[in-house]
């Protein structure tokens, strides 16, 4: 008989033994009023990690900016049978960005950065899964592209005010069930910006061959911290969001992410290996974004040009106005300049840092003469610092 693991949020005792594992919680509303938390687990596995991004992303921020608050009906709006997410993931190899400031108001700008849809999870009631309802509560849920896809994915339930992680599942390609010991409260609402809190955990491991007996069965344990440490504007997908800024720091791995959650469901995640800053430019080990089908088309892709381009303005001839538009494939410090025939320059219309994506300049050339004039685009790239011609291209003035 495989080992069964329960949640009884309203016992105080907990107990084990060989074959059949019980564990018993109770938490006082004096306790949940002296500390409020968000908290994510994740493992070296990131197929986990997907949907503890998923988990944080569907909070529910009250209208005042520097004073968020998370309350529990975002997590149940999330994690209700039948909802569904579409994820993006970034280059195996993936670019520089910028992961901006703590404290706030702050503009986090991802706007272009390269992410691929690879594919949309259902979350699913355990109890409708008979495999996994042998080893956990009926009214957990966890999920997967399909019931009988799941891989290595969390099991959450519902207290009376905190969220559960109870462990992690797969059905494919082995049965794999893990217990985590104590059950880590995901979230003890309400929640509120700057809050912050240091965790242990230990996880029971159990893998199952074909026939139903144990293939392995692995221990480990480790450490982590967790602070909401910026919030303001998530600008992505061409739209702009009030979001919260989480750092959880992966004591025990030597690595930590950076989650960017939206009342709207919209999560981004950027990992990187501990030694990097924790501001401003950095390169991510990952970069994923996960977006509930209410915010984006399913078709809608999150693409990053391959390289820099400069494109020929528009309308050509103008008169007095016209636009430019260029691609960055990175993070880049751009000038963007006009010269005249003579190769005399008369104006500058860019001269900043700027992330990488697409861009619209327009100029207004009423104080010049008519004739022929060009414009010069350069990129220096704010990692490498290696520089290069995008392109000039010529355009006409007429008056």
């Amino acid at each position: 008989m495989p080992p069964r693991i329960w949640l009884d949020v309203d016992a105080s005792s907990h107990e084990t033994d060989g074959r059949f594992l019980t564990h018993r919680f109770h938490y006082s509303n004096s306790e949940f009023e002296r500390e409020a938390m968000i908290r994510t687990i994740v493992h070296r596995n990131k197929i986990p990690l997907c949907f503890h991004v998923a988990l944080l992303s569907m909070f529910l921020f009250s209208q005042s900016t520097a004073q968020i608050t998370i309350t529990q009906s975002g997590f149940t709006n999330l994690l209700t049978a039948g909802t569904s997410f579409y994820y993006y993931n970034s280059d195996s190899i993936p670019l520089p960005v910028n992961i901006g400031k703590q404290g706030g108001s702050n503009i986090y700008d991802f706007n272009g950065y390269k992410a691929q849809r690879t594919g949309i999870s259902h979350v699913y009631a355990v109890g409708t899964i008979p495999t996994l309802a042998v080893h956990y509560p009926a009214k957990a849920v966890t999920f997967g592209a399909t019931a009988d896809s799941i891989e290595n994915n969390p099991v959450f339930l519902f207290g009376t005010d905190t969220l559960f992680v109870l462990g992690e599942a797969s059905l494919v390609p082995q049965r794999r069930f893990n217990h985590r010991v104590p059950y880590e409260p995901t979230a003890i609402f309400p929640v509120t910006y700057h809050t912050s809190r240091a965790y242990s955990e230990s996880d029971y491991d159990t893998t199952y061959n074909a026939s139903g007996t144990v293939a392995a069965t692995n221990f480990y344990s480790g450490s982590d911290s967790v602070t909401i440490d910026g919030f303001g504007t998530l600008k992505i997908l061409g739209r702009q969001f009030e979001c919260l800024r989480m750092k959880l720091n992966h004591l025990t791995f030597s690595d930590k992410e950076f989650m960017y959650m939206t009342r709207e469901g919209l999560l981004l995640d950027v990992s990187m290996a501990s030694s990097q800053r924790d501001t401003g430019l950095v390169q991510p080990a990952s970069v994923m974004l996960l977006v509930p089908a209410s915010v984006v088309s399913v078709d809608q892709q999150v693409d990053l040009p391959s390289n820099y381009t400069l494109g020929q303005n528009f309308p050509n001839p103008f008169n007095p106005n016209t636009t430019i538009s260029y691609q960055l494939s990175a993070l880049s410090h751009v000038t963007l300049e006009v010269f005249d025939l003579l190769g005399r320059k008369v104006s500058t219309l860019v001269d900043a840092t700027q992330s990488p994506g697409r861009h619209i300049v327009k100029w207004d050339g009423s104080s010049l003469s008519s004739g022929v004039y060009f414009y010069r685009l350069r990129a220096r790239d704010a990692l490498t610092g290696s520089e290069r011609l995008v392109g000039t291209k010529k355009m006409l003035l007429t008056w």
